[in-house]
């Protein structure tokens, strides 16, 4: 039997939160679409100490706006030492004042404004009681529960917003909480709105509340504190317990977790409804949380993810060395977490916060960024906010104000015009991937009761790193295969699935918010309610292909009337067999009306993948007209032939093919049109497109139906070998600082930190000078300029022209308009990161590390001492070439 992975179908609802997704002014004619607020890149923008003021407030919000920002969030945290007159306490009416600035300033220069519902994180502050603050889990010499307080208070709070955090599974505490917040901003000046409220990533330390009993016996029919004297057992003494009584242990356990989550899920859901009624969105970071994420991500109008750390990409020239890493891994399956809860339930945007802790501090090149932010969008994030941009005022000394755990975006860094650049990227990319809708075909079922299934510890909390839970789970060895194979899926949680409907004639899954998917995959999973087998059976009878990895679920989770519940699950098994051991690689098993398909992993991880395109990584939309695909090479190879872009019937030689398709260059803004290859294979029909991809490149192709022709896309092959520009370059410093180095020439490039003294410790731009000649009669369409190794940023001229401004991999661009026979000018501007300037800052003693509480410390949470960095590398490094090309 051999199952058809089909394209998906989706029908799209929106709340009245969301902004429409943007539209062409002729959904015929190629060309970009219009540049939201949305569209753009958004940052997270600290008040430290709150000690802000109109002037710079409007200083700032005017440098966001000219840069390509859409928006921002405001998060206030601790102050700079010897500003303490400046502080304003938080929600004070100076306070409230200067946020009402903000919100209309930001109105007037097309901005939004967001704030966290607090100050530094997680919830909490004075307004916290004692009858509110977090509890965790004791006993008492009897042995009875007798849970105390954590004694947890606000990370980085600001000042006003000091006190212990707020217990997470309390609604009457979070009411409480909400309160003199709500007070504050009623006070606003007529008009200014907060945007969005964000609610940052479950770093809480409860895992109790005084409401838990109740829940719990409401849930699952049984007292908690019957089984108080097993579940006092030590983790060191659960391996002594006879397997029935750890077996009994893991699964009180199981239904204590998922009384937690629920209890959790409310203390969100009324937080949604606070926004909502202050007239704002909700912006939510479920990971980290002891709850089911799916779900707790899809309360939120905008479900909100996080990247930590950084990756290992095979492109030539990329860095990510030890020393600058903290040696965490961004999860691209925790983030799909995030994006499958929108697709599921309707909602256009996930968010990212987006580089932190990508490297040590003024290391983050963004060269080094674009492959993190690729990956994301490949996983189905589509609205980026950065980690982020400290408010500085005018008068405070370079660097100005910072945040420990930031990428230091700000204006202060030399490379903000290379960060221009980048807000540009993102706006193009972003403007196609908030278009339409989700178009992935498959829901993989994500088995969270196996994970609550444990003895030890309390409350199971599902990180941003999501290495033991996600990763290196079999869930995870099996989304990972699917991602190799080029398949659209999404994650469904079991409350998500409950709800959905089948179709028999289209032999598709509904969800509640519309979403249609056409297979289902079931990864090795144990324990898994009744309610949800029988779901996936009711679809198998309808006609939906359902696959389960390895085996059926065999048992029940939690302890809760287990005997009634594990008879129900075989009576749904009933006739299905107990043994797939033996059984052939893949089997199918009837269910009496359907069947589902039992595949042996092997089996599966085997199977033919028409859209494994050589590891280009491609996420698929849908719009009204036709689809969207944003591809990218992550890969350490260029790609040069027919990517496939979907499987499904094909018109017949000979018949009318109307569909357009146009390829959009995100980096340069180019667009031309190409052809649609129609394979009309017997097995796997598909749709396939040229595509020209260097390691790192990232393209996105429009298919647009009765579509308008333009000009074609330009491919282009090289028509000859590299040639060196091997002259003597002149290299002129030209703005930066602390101080101007002295000009010099050299005919080999190398760093220019090797010129010694004010170059070692120059952060800023030099300029490269040369020349080179075209030999009379030289044909090529065009001419490749290949800078090499650029640290980091290059603005490029020929002949005195500008011909382009490159910041990421591969640092190359044409030149053929520009150049002309016999003798050319190139200069090419270099900036540099503010890495060396900090260095030397630290070995001369200037004391720039001034602020309160954690103050600044380095990517591995220690005092930053960076004297002892080496010097990094700056200016152009080479080796820079000259390409004919051949334009096809």
């Amino acid at each position: 039997m051999r199952t058809r992975f089909v394209p998906l179908v989706f029908a799209f609802a929106t709340t009245a939160f969301f902004i429409a997704p943007p539209a062409f002014a002729d959904a015929s004619q190629p060309t970009w679409p219009e540049i939201t607020r949305e569209a753009k890149p958004w940052t997270r923008w600290w008040w430290p100490g709150s000690a802000v003021d109109e002037k710079n407030l409007s200083r700032e919000l005017k440098l966001f706006a000219d840069a390509g920002l859409g928006g921002v969030e405001i998060t206030p945290i601790y102050g700079a030492k010897g500003y303490e007159d400046r502080f304003i306490p938080f929600l004070s009416a100076r306070y409230i004042e200067v946020l009402g600035h903000t919100i209309n300033e930001a109105s007037k220069l097309g901005l939004s404004v967001d704030m966290a519902t607090g100050t530094g994180w997680p919830f909490g502050g004075p307004q916290v009681g004692p009858d509110d603050v977090e509890l965790k889990i004791a006993f008492d010499a009897e042995g009875k529960f007798a849970p105390v307080p954590t004694k947890f208070r606000v990370k980085r709070s600001a000042p006003g917003g000091e006190g212990f955090v707020v217990n997470p599974y309390s609604t009457a505490t979070l009411e409480r909480y909400l309160a003199p917040i709500t007070a504050a901003l009623a006070k606003l000046p007529f008009g200014a709105v907060v945007h969005g409220h964000f609610h940052d990533s479950f770093e809480y330390q409860a895992n109790w509340t005084n409401e838990l009993p109740a829940a719990f016996e409401k849930r699952h029919g049984y007292n908690l504190a019957d089984h108080a004297a097993l579940l006092a057992t030590p983790d060191s003494g659960i391996p002594n317990l006879p397997p029935e009584d750890a077996d009994k242990l893991a699964r009180i356990k199981s239904d204590y977790r998922e009384t937690l989550a629920a209890l959790h899920m409310d203390f969100v859901r009324e937080w949604v409804k606070w926004t909502h009624a202050n007239g704002g969105i909700a912006r939510e970071q479920a990971h980290g949380a002891p709850a089911n994420l799916i779900d707790l991500y899809a309360l939120a109008d905008i479900p909100e993810t996080e990247i930590f750390g950084s990756s290992d990409f095979p492109i030539p020239l990329y860095r990510n060395t030890a020393e600058d890493s903290r040696g965490e891994t961004p999860q691209p399956l925790v983030s799909r977490l995030a994006s499958s809860a929108a697709h599921l339930t309707g909602k256009n945007l996930v968010s990212s916060e987006t580089f932190t802790w990508a490297r040590e501090h003024f290391h983050e090149a963004p060269s080094e960024l674009k492959p993190e932010l690729d990956q994301l969008y490949l996983a189905g994030i589509n609205h980026i906010f950065y980690h982020g941009t400290a408010y500085s005022p005018e008068d405070a000394p370079w660097p100005g104000w910072l945040f420990y755990a930031s990428t230091q975006y700000n204006p202060r860094n030399p490379l903000w015009p290379a960060f221009t650049a980048f807000n540009t990227y993102i706006a193009r990319v972003q403007s196609f991937l908030q278009m339409g809708r989700a178009d992935n075909d498959m829901l993989v079922y994500w088995p969270v009761h196996d994970l609550w299934y444990r003895a030890t510890g309390w409350n199971r909390n599902f990180s941003m790193h999501g290495k033991d839970w996600m990763r290196d789970t079999t869930t995870g060895k099996v989304a990972r295969t699917l991602v190799a194979q080029g398949r659209q899926f999404d994650f469904v949680s079991d409350e998500l699935l409950q709800q959905a409907t089948a179709d028999k004639t289209t032999r598709s899954i509904t969800t509640r918010a519309g979403a249609v998917y056409k297979q289902l995959l079931v990864p090795p999973v144990k324990h898994m309610p009744t309610e949800t087998f029988a779901a996936i059976k009711n679809f198998a009878d309808h006609g939906v292909p359902v696959i389960f990895i390895d085996d059926l679920p065999r048992d029940v989770p939690g302890f809760s009337r287990l005997a009634e519940r594990r008879a129900a699950l075989q009576n749904l098994q009933f006739g299905l067999p107990r043994n797939f051991d033996r059984a052939p690689s893949m089997m199918p098993v009837s269910t009496g009306r359907g069947s589902f398909l039992v595949a042996k992993y092997e089996a599966f991880a085997a199977m033919p993948a028409p859209l494994a395109n050589e590891g280009l990584g491609i996420v698929r939309r849908k719009y009204d007209n036709g689809e969207i695909y944003f591809i990218a090479n992550l890969t350490a190879k260029p790609f040069d032939g027919m990517v496939a872009l979907k499987i499904g019937a094909v018109p017949a030689p000979g018949e009318t093919d109307s569909e357009t398709a146009a390829i959009h260059d995100p980096l340069t803004g180019a667009i031309g049109m190409t052809e649609l290859h129609r394979v009309p294979d017997s097995q796997y029909p598909r749709t396939e497109v040229r595509l020209q991809l260097e390691p790192g490149q990232s393209l996105i192709v429009k298919t647009t139906r009765n579509g308008k022709r333009s000009a074609p896309w330009k491919y282009a092959t090289p028509a000859g070998a590299p040639t060196p520009l091997a002259g003597e370059w002149r290299v002129t410093f030209t703005d930066g600082a602390p101080e101007i180095p002295p000009a010099y020439t050299a005919r080999e490039l190398k760093s220019w930190t090797e010129q010694g003294g004010e170059a070692g410790r120059y952060a800023g731009t030099a300029r490269y000078e040369t020349t080179f000649t075209l030999p009379a009669g030289a044909q090529a369409g065009d001419w490749q300029l290949d800078l090499g190794d650029v640290r980091e940023a290059a603005r490029v001229f020929v002949n005195g022209r500008e011909v382009d401004y490159l910041w990421c991999l591969p640092f190359r661009t044409r030149i053929g308009k520009y150049v002309k026979p016999g003798e050319n000018t190139l200069a090419i501007e270099v900036t540099n990161l503010a890495a060396n300037r900090i260095r030397d800052m630290d070995i001369r003693g200037e004391k720039w590390k001034n602020f309160h509480e954690i103050n600044f410390v380095n990517i591995h949470y220690k005092p930053l001492d960076a004297s002892t960095w080496p010097l990094q590398p700056s200016g152009l490094l080479g080796p820079v070439t000259l390409t004919p090309l051949k334009l096809e």
